[in-house]
């Protein structure tokens, strides 16, 4: 692999407590909760923004939003797993620090992501967390407090009811997504050019695993599912009369499924490296004009798309939870770190940041990224990622100073792909940076 050229790794104190060095029994200790944080006409927080292409404000409400927290404590070591059913915010770093000053628990430990849904607000930027006396402030500020609210409710439940439990893996395969960056022609004069669109031919990862926690009678106490795949099937949806809903998209419909079929438990879905791949079908058609060969893009109202492929989804976690074997669990470790790779010369910037951050239990490796990674790259990290295990989390935000945009693949930086407009990185160099980078994290962990 080439070699990284830069490295900062912050590891928390409580990574390798004495008892983990000396090679004392732990025992892994877990619970979860999960709170509301549907922005409704009912308590005042709609309309509100959209998010993505012609997305007009959200109206009213499909389906509901929620916030979910499971707590992971093993010896002196503690940590914080935080999806919220929303776009790429509530701003991760920022509520990731709130929840660390309230709870204790050090930002390092807490493994801050989302589902990026795009029928549900999101919030990238910075937002005043206590009210101010006089101020003005709009739906999406109001919402923001409400969710950081939830959120350390849900994190307060959580440390205070954890149990002895047992983890499990499970691995299957989902055929709800596909490759999205489709090559137009232009029936007029032969020019090609890549937007979005469906690409079956593209490359894109099947896989989809399940973690699974038990108490020490069986039953499940939360379930975190992966799977690399936009939640976009309600983008920009006309539900309402022409207007926008909001909706938890696919990720929540099965979330709700696994809680509603495991009463007491939390399911979390996170999305794996899901930069270049969508739904099979979404509210967005996107197809090649039959006359020009240009791009069209409409977009509709039926929730029964999303409803379809969620379902199919839902099939193929219970595929992956009927597999699940025990694993190792008796520690929780975390470390985050930061490396560069060269951009083109001439650049305003000589380097390339990419940060990473991983939170290992026992044999299982979580891998996270804040920004949207191409599919390729979440593939070639899991195949040389020194735990077999491992599992890589797009959206995973807690460093103010990240990039959380798009990070292609070679292909896509030499042929054009979606989200990489503005990047100027040298092609050869991420696939290996990334890598490294996890690999001497996750070194971190088992030091």
């Amino acid at each position: 692999m080439k070699k990284i050229l830069t490295l900062v790794l912050v590891l928390a104190l409580t990574v390798c407590p004495i008892a983990y060095a000396q090679g004392e029994e732990t025992q892994l200790l877990v619970a979860a909760a999960v709170r509301d944080v549907t922005p409704t006409i009912e308590n005042g927080l709609l309309p509100i923004p959209g998010i993505g292409r012609d997305a007009g404000p959200i109206v009213d409400v499909i389906d509901p939003l929620r916030t979910r927290v499971i707590a992971l404590q093993s010896g002196d070591s503690t940590a914080l797993i935080v999806c919220t059913e929303t776009g790429k915010g509530p701003t991760g770093w920022q509520f990731a620090k709130a929840l660390s000053e309230h709870t204790g628990v050090p930002v390092e430990a807490i493994f801050y992501t989302t589902t990026h849904s795009h029928s549900a607000p999101e919030l990238k930027t910075e937002i005043t967390l206590e009210p101010v006396e006089g101020e003005e402030v709009d739906n999406k500020t109001l919402w923001g407090r409400y969710v950081l609210e939830q959120m350390c409710s849900a994190a307060d439940e959580a440390l205070a009811n954890l149990k002895p439990a047992t983890a499990g893996i499970g691995y299957s395969e989902s055929y709800i997504n596909t490759n999205r960056n489709r090559t137009y022609i232009s029936r007029a004069d032969g020019t090609t050019y890549r937007e979005l669109g469906y690409n079956p031919t593209g490359i894109s990862d099947k896989t989809l695993v399940v973690v699974r926690f038990d108490d020490l009678d069986g039953n499940p106490i939360a379930y975190i599912v992966n799977y690399p795949v936009h939640a976009v099937t309600m983008i920009a949806n006309t539900y309402f009369d022409g207007q926008t809903g909001v909706s938890s998209d696919i990720p929540g419909h099965v979330s709700t499924l696994l809680e509603e079929q495991n009463p007491g438990s939390v399911a979390v879905w996170t999305s794996g490296a899901a930069g270049d791949q969508n739904p099979i079908a979404s509210n967005q058609v996107m197809y090649p004009d039959p006359e020009t060969g240009d791009l069209v893009t409409e977009y509709t109202g039926e929730v029964k798309i999303m409803e379809y492929l969620a379902n199919i989804h839902y099939a193929d976690i219970l595929t992956a939870i009927e597999s699940i074997a025990p694993v190792a669990a008796d520690d929780v470790a975390f470390a985050e770190g930061i490396t560069s790779i060269p951009n083109e010369e001439g650049s305003e910037e000589a380097e390339f940041a990419l940060h990473l951050k991983v939170l290992r239990i026992g044999d299982i490796a979580f891998v996270g990224s804040p920004a949207e990674l191409y599919t390729s790259i979440g593939m070639y990290m899991k195949e040389n990622s020194i735990i077999e295990n491992t599992i890589v989390v797009n959206h995973t935000w807690t460093q103010e100073e990240a990039y959380n945009g798009y990070v292609l693949d070679d292909d896509a930086r030499v042929n054009g792909g979606y989200g990489g407009g503005r990047l100027v990185y040298k092609t050869g160099y991420v696939n290996d940076a990334l890598a490294d980078l996890m690999n001497s994290l996750l070194e971190e962990t088992l030091s």
